[in-house]
């Protein structure tokens, strides 16, 4: 039996083709003879009109047609469409349902939400981007809106429909850095004023969001920050906040205890409703140090996108002059304070740095010099803190289940605790993804370029600090976003392991940055190899790649952004004690290699303690 798809003459949606197949696949030829069937529309086009229509769907009609037509004949019906000689209306009960403009509409909108799967910025500069919404940025058109416009139908996979090809959670807040034209109201989208006009003049935002229950009071605790509050040894201003319910017992409690001549302050009175005080007060009190911001509608469950958003997906939150946003848990359990802030956010930058040679011992333990090659310029879009108590080894046989146990300890399961059914789905499906991904029958031909997905990057997610301004970081907190959304659920409290989404969303970004950029397989570190890496934090820097068809990471070569690259703090010494380190400027005039990096605690507290004196210099001097 042979199905005939005229190319030049009738156009097919996957869903018709595939739709025609399933019909041909129950017919019974009678006594086995072959049977040719003709699953032609009907609707005659040529080439040069399926041009024509691709470009008044892309440009909304508004451009005229260009293309020329040509007088050609027509061989394909003439002798494939004429000898098939049932139709399969007739025979199979079938016909096609898509229109030429339908199915041009559906495969341009497939095709645009690949390309573009989260906006683009305005632009600051050459480097820098803007995702807020405080100075007019425009979102650009998805598929679901493309289609819209073109009163075409979408399909939905939740209805059950599989042939759709959108896949689910496409329409994001619209309060969301992720989000498209498409986007959806959100309980943040009232606030968005209030929080822009707080975070006006910050150079960095440390904020918390506990959302989804009656809050009754901050677990987390800061001192009161805003863009006032200056530093002598740093230039940019913190300010602090805390997203609450207003419905909740914080919000009442805080508002009651509010003193008579405060209320006159700000231009309220005890007469007022309560109401009009939550309207009134928004964004001008403070509990436990943080600066209260009251969402309304947050005391119930949240839906995954409202949950995470504030976490994963918070550049559009904030005021364009926010730079950097350090994100804390509400059950962290130390302190943050505006100063660790600023000390974590001059751990995301590192300056040129020189050759230069240090001192350690070789294979029979004999002292030995080693020079370290130059690094160049590099800057963190994302920093957080390496998880502990995680076995390492080869990212294809780290067992997820131990790390999985690992993170259920550290979000403050029992010991005892099963692995709940919904983070068990997630880690299997991981587990089962990785399999099939390593097999042979998916590798490359070429045993030079077999690379396997290693999911091994593994953070403590209690914390999370972030660049807003570069177009690399807005990908990956929007691919994190993205892929925790499916797996997070409705429970606010236990929105699920989004340590487990970042480390496999880290393992398809360096899969396809081999890859692409055609690195060789992994060898055996070096005697040198090993020294850089035990000397050095440049294990701690992953690059990131943003594809686009090049062989390349963005910014750099792999060979300049692959983890020799020797960090600052290391200079000609004999040991490898850290040294003191003065935060520097990244220079604007030199090339930067843009990473993801996760700081062991070894490292951490030695870049503290360097910190550290470097304040008292200051301040001394």
């Amino acid at each position: 039996m042979h199905v005939v798809i005229s190319q030049s003459i009738h156009f097919h949606t996957h869903v018709d083709a595939v739709g025609a197949i399933m019909a041909a696949m129950q017919y019974r030829a009678v006594q086995g003879s072959p049977t040719t069937f003709n699953i032609g529309s009907g609707e005659m086009n040529t080439l040069s009109a399926f041009a024509d229509k691709i470009q008044q769907v892309a440009f909304d009609d508004k451009r005229p047609n260009k293309s020329v037509s040509k007088s050609v004949i027509d061989v394909e019906r003439s002798n494939a469409a004429r000898s098939a000689g049932f139709t399969s209306n007739e025979y199979l009960g079938w016909s096609a349902q898509t229109t030429l403009k339908d199915g041009v509409a559906k495969l341009l909108a497939w095709h645009l939400d690949r390309a573009l799967p989260f906006f683009s910025s305005s632009t600051l500069d050459e480097e820098e981007v803007d995702y807020s919404e405080s100075e007019g940025v425009m979102k650009h058109m998805d598929g679901k809106d493309l289609l819209s416009k073109n009163n075409v139908e979408s399909c939905s996979t939740e209805e059950g429909d599989a042939t759709c090809l959108l896949e689910q959670h496409t329409s994001y807040p619209c309060a969301s850095e992720c989000s498209t034209m498409t986007c959806t109201s959100s309980i943040f989208d009232a606030v968005l004023p209030i929080v822009h006009d707080t975070t006006e003049g910050c150079y960095m935002v440390l904020y918390t969001a506990p959302l989804g229950y009656d809050v009754e009071s901050l677990d987390v605790e800061t001192e009161y920050s805003d863009s006032g509050s200056t530093f002598e040894y740093h230039e940019g201003t913190v300010c602090t906040i805390a997203f609450v319910p207003s419905e909740s017992t914080l919000v009442k409690n805080v508002i009651e205890d509010l003193p008579v001549n405060a209320q006159s302050m700000l231009d309220t009175s005890p007469s007022d409703s309560y109401s009009t005080k939550l309207k009134k007060l928004n964004g001008h009190l403070a509990h436990k140090g943080f600066l209260l911001i009251f969402v309304d509608g947050a005391t119930h469950p949240l839906s995954p996108e409202e949950t995470l958003l504030p976490k994963l997906a918070p550049a559009r939150l904030f005021h364009s002059s926010v730079r950097r946003a350090m994100y804390v848990d509400e059950s962290f359990s130390h302190t943050p304070y505006p100063e660790d802030a600023l000390f974590l956010s001059t751990e995301t930058y590192r300056g040129v740095t020189k050759s230069r040679t240090i001192k350690s011992h070789d294979e029979k333990g004999r002292e030995t010099k080693y020079k370290l090659p130059e690094e160049p310029q590099r800057y963190a879009v994302m920093l957080a803190s390496q998880m502990r108590d995680i076995s390492t080894g080869e990212g294809h046989t780290v067992s997820l289940r131990d790390a999985t146990r690992a993170m259920m300890d550290e979000k403050g399961y029992e010991a005892d605790a099963h692995e709940p059914k919904e983070i068990r789905a997630q880690r299997e499906f991981y587990e089962r993804g990785r399999a099939l991904i390593n097999s042979m029958q998916l590798r490359s031909s070429d045993p030079a370029h077999r690379h396997k997905i290693e999911i091994k990057d593994f953070i403590r997610s209690k914390w999370v600090l972030y660049n807003l301004k570069l177009e690399e970081g807005h990908h990956v907190r929007c691919e994190w976003y993205k892929e925790h959304g499916r797996w997070a659920g409705s429970n606010t409290l236990d929105s699920g392991m989004d340590h487990l989404s970042f480390a496999y969303v880290m393992a398809k970004r360096e899969l396809s940055r081999k890859i692409v950029s055609e690195e060789p397989l992994p060898k055996e570190l070096s005697l040198t190899e090993k020294v850089i890496k035990a000397a050095t934090d440049a294990h701690e820097w992953h690059p990131v790649f943003l594809g686009g068809g090049s062989k390349i990471p963005l910014h750099d070569s792999f060979k300049a952004s692959a983890a020799q690259a020797i960090p600052l703090n290391i200079a000609d010494r004999p040991e490898f004690e850290l040294d003191k380190v003065v935060p520097e400027t990244v220079s604007l005039d030199t090339k930067t290699s843009y990473f993801v990096r996760i700081m062991s605690d070894e490292v951490m507290l030695k870049a503290r303690k360097n910190w550290a004196k470097f304040i008292a210099k200051f301040e001394k001097h």
